[in-house]
Parts: structure tokens; C-alpha cells; sequence
């Protein structure tokens, strides 16, 4: 129980992932986006898998601030991406959006997210020993922990989905990108000094 409600405040906690997701749900529909979060939940199966079966904990703390920087880079891409998207405000579009998320988007972006970290780490050293979860029951706690955390930009995406039916105006849609986009960049600004510069100092 306890594996899983730390997983759970970990994952569903506001970051770059769930923000963009919120963002996505107000103007996007679940066809366009779900391979984001698809993406999602196959990079934290990916970190788990790695990470729970290597054991290599000295090894990937040492890539970190490497992950970091490839992390804020990519995450400063998608907020130029969102800050120059031009939403719409039809709920009957039939075409999708070129620039929306996709599955490559989730993937890479929760791959290179270093506080992937914060949840694995802990996990697989501590937790899946003390439970004596080995073999295929990791793999198969690994991806239950992945679909939840696939859940959680799902979860963003629906709570965005509601605020969109209440906005009727393209400029609230443009400027709810901009406040998004400005937010990702503080993401991206944060986690290069608490990642890379930090352990410099």
C-alpha cells in the first residue's frame, strides 16, 4: 500500500507532463491525445524496468544532471511549441491538429524528466526489497505503477476538458497557452539549477 500511495503524490503532483496535459484538455479531444499519454506510462515502465532489474543506483544518479539538462531542453521546446500554438475553439472538429501532443512527446519527455528519480529510486531500492518483489512480479508492479502514472496527465487532461467547455473566446484559449508556456519554462529553469548547477555548487 504504501509503494502505492507514493507513487500516486509523487506522480500526480503538478509538473511539465500534467501541465501540458491540462493545457491540451481545452481545446484538444481524448482521440488526439491519448498516445501522450500512452508515452507517459511507457517511459515510467522503462525507468522501472531498467533501474529495478540493473540495480545500477550509483551509475544513474551519476546521469542525472545529464537527463536534467536533455530534460529542460526538451521541455523548453515544448514551451515554445504551446506559447506559438494557435487553439480552437470548435468542439466538432474532424481533422486533428498537427501540433498536438504525441506519443514521442510523452515518451521522451517523462523519459528525460530527472524526477522520474524521485519515484523509482526509492521504490526499487527500498520498497520492491522489503516486499521481496523480484522477477516478474517487478515487471508486473512496474507497469501497474506505469498505467497510474499514465493516469495522471489523463487525469489534467479531463480537469482542462471541463474548464474548456466553459471558455468561449479564442483569446482566453491564446492566453491560457502563454500562462502554460511561461509556467514550463519555470519548470525547465527550476530543474536545470536543482539538477545540474546544484550538485556543481
Amino acid at each position: 500500500m504504501e509503494i502505492v500511495l507514493y507513487a500516486f503524490t509523487v506522480m500526480y503532483t503538478p509538473g511539465p507532463v500534467n501541465l501540458l496535459s491540462l493545457n491540451e484538455g481545452l481545446s484538444a479531444s481524448l482521440r488526439e491525445t491519448w498516445g501522450f499519454f500512452a508515452g507517459v506510462a511507457l517511459a515510467i515502465f522503462c525507468w522501472f524496468a531498467v533501474i529495478g532489474f540493473a540495480g545500477q543506483i550509483l551509475i544513474v544518479r551519476d546521469l542525472i544532471p545529464y537527463i536534467a539538462l536533455a530534460g529542460s531542453a526538451y521541455i523548453l521546446y515544448l514551451a515554445f511549441k504551446v506559447f506559438t500554438s494557435t487553439p480552437t475553439v470548435s468542439e466538432h472538429q474532424d481533422k486533428t491538429h498537427p501540433g498536438r501532443l504525441s506519443f514521442g512527446n510523452g515518451f521522451f519527455m517523462q523519459l528525460l524528466n530527472p524526477k522520474n528519480s524521485l519515484v523509482v529510486i526509492p521504490i526499487t531500492t527500498v520498497m520492491f526489497p522489503g516486499r521481496e518483489i523480484t522477477g516478474i512480479a517487478l515487471f508486473g508492479c512496474s507497469a501497474l505503477i506505469a498505467l497510474g502514472g499514465g493516469g495522471a496527465p489523463a487525469l489534467y487532461f479531463g480537469v482542462g476538458k471541463i474548464v474548456g467547455k466553459q471558455i468561449h473566446q479564442p483569446r482566453y484559449f491564446r492566453l491560457c497557452n502563454r500562462i502554460m508556456a511561461i509556467l514550463l519554462v519555470v519548470v525547465a529553469v527550476m530543474m536545470f539549477f536543482d539538477y545540474v548547477v546544484a550538485p556543481l555548487l
